[in-house]
């Protein structure tokens, strides 16, 4: 029987339209991840079938998008799905658990389909490398297209935007240590696209990338109404025809990602690596 965690990220994936992932492709659930009970990863919810469970679960999502992992109390969460304290201690066993359950499900789906649209592209293109505007358009449109708040936010945003406030919290590099390998598979593309760059500058135009269409999807949530503050009076774009915010998203960062090259191998320096990341702290039930 599937756990809450997996039917969760299981019933996000299908929001994409196409087959479902095996098990095996989640890092919380594939057999060669870090075993349940670990640090690194919280044991599976007991009962976790349970309806209730479930409700829990996406109470914490929402909640955990909107004010984020540490300012989201545990009696938030039980006051929005009608459970006590009691019920997330039996079912999650901590809020540490709970968060990072809450986190993988609004993260992972959209970072599996990313993959699998370059992983198409690829196999259509081949033997040639996949054009740069189709890389972006693989990295972006499941951001664009991710599931929202009832307020039309879009959760992942908001995840993302809390998590990328403090670089150094557990909860940051624990969706670091599951979710980079995505990352580098981009990179990769990238770099059999884009020859006269060295991965260091690939690396950093990546990261543009992906810091850009954060920044703009951050503005075209309706809390933040930016780009609606700059346009005044003046006319601006549906902000949730998703195909156009895409469009824009694509062509802008195209540009950078394609200039030509500013170093060479011998403006990089060796052992420029980041130090390997701590591990957490044991869970604590939660208060």
């Amino acid at each position: 029987m599937p756990s809450v965690v997996s039917a969760v990220l299981i019933k996000q994936n299908r929001k994409f339209k196409h087959k479902e992932e095996p098990v095996a492709n989640f890092p919380l659930l594939r057999a060669d991840a870090a075993r349940p009970g670990t640090p690194d990863v919280p044991a599976p919810p007991s009962g976790a079938d349970s309806p209730v469970a479930e409700r829990i679960l996406q109470a914490a999502r929402q909640l955990i998008a909107l004010k984020g992992p540490a300012t989201t109390t545990v009696r938030d969460i039980c006051d929005a799905s009608s459970v006590n304290v009691a019920a997330v201690n039996y079912y999650f066993g901590s809020k540490d658990a709970l968060v990072r359950a809450a986190l993988m499900s609004i993260l992972e789906p959209v970072n599996i389909e990313r993959r699998r649209l370059l992983e198409d592209a690829k196999q259509r293109f081949r033997p040639n490398p996949v054009p740069i505007p189709v890389i972006l358009d693989a990295l972006f449109r499941p951001i664009v297209q991710s599931e929202r708040a009832a307020d039309g936010g879009r959760l992942f945003i908001r995840a993302e935007n809390h998590l990328r406030a403090v670089p150094d919290s557990d909860y940051t590099l624990y969706i670091g240590r599951q979710l980079n390998d995505y990352a580098e598979i981009f990179i990769d593309a990238m770099a059999d696209s884009l020859p006269q760059l060295t991965r260091a500058e690939l690396i950093w135009r990546y990261e543009f990338a992906r810091g850009a269409a954060m920044h703009l999807l951050s503005n075209c949530d309706p809390l933040s109404r930016k780009f609606q503050v700059l346009s005044g009076e003046g006319a601006m774009i549906d902000l949730d025809d998703d195909e156009l915010v895409l469009r824009e998203l694509v062509i802008s960062t195209l540009l950078g990602l394609s200039a030509p090259a500013v170093w060479s191998d011998q403006d990089l320096r060796p052992g420029q690596g980041a130090p390997a990341l701590r591990e957490s702290a044991p869970a604590e039930p939660a208060r």
